[in-house]
């Protein structure tokens, strides 16, 4: 386990993404591409969170809002990732809990996250943060639609 690194927490924007030019290895599923980056940040219902150690992203939230005809605006927490190597020291809870302010602040009636029934760190993160567990168990379905080649 490293030492003990100050860990700060970062909202990523235009003038901030330059965090990303240093990321450890195991925070994002792949490498960052200059392109989807830049469509991400142009798409206000976008947040990207991330915690920076040392000058290097070591983890990171995603999250969008959005509005239904019938529902007033929510959050959707679509992934947290940190380092293996600050694991348990907090910093998924730092990246959670800063999406779940931004929210408040952007005016979100509410926020929700999915993960799989056997992810029993991620299960325990949610509720240390407040989340309350849904007793209608969901299914997800994937829908390929494009060969993977195709979306770099």
């Amino acid at each position: 386990m490293p030492s003990s690194h100050e860990v700060s927490i970062h909202i990523i924007d235009e003038t901030t993404s330059f965090l990303l030019e240093r990321v450890d290895k195991d925070v994002f599923d792949d490498a960052i591409q200059p392109k989807l980056l830049q469509a991400f940040l142009s798409t206000p219902s976008n947040l990207l969170v991330v915690a920076v150690a040392e000058g290097e992203v070591i983890g990171m939230a995603t999250a969008m809002t959005y509005v239904h005809p019938d529902k007033p605006l929510s959050m959707f927490i679509n992934e947290v990732g940190v380092s293996s190597r600050f694991h348990r020291r907090g910093v998924a809870r730092q990246l959670v809990t800063t999406l779940l302010q931004r929210a408040k602040e952007l005016g979100c009636h509410e926020a929700w996250v999915a993960t799989e029934v056997g992810n029993m760190a991620a299960r325990a993160l949610y509720r240390s943060t407040g989340g309350v567990e849904d007793q209608e168990h969901a299914v997800v379905y994937v829908y390929p639609l494009a060969d993977e080649s195709t979306l770099s």
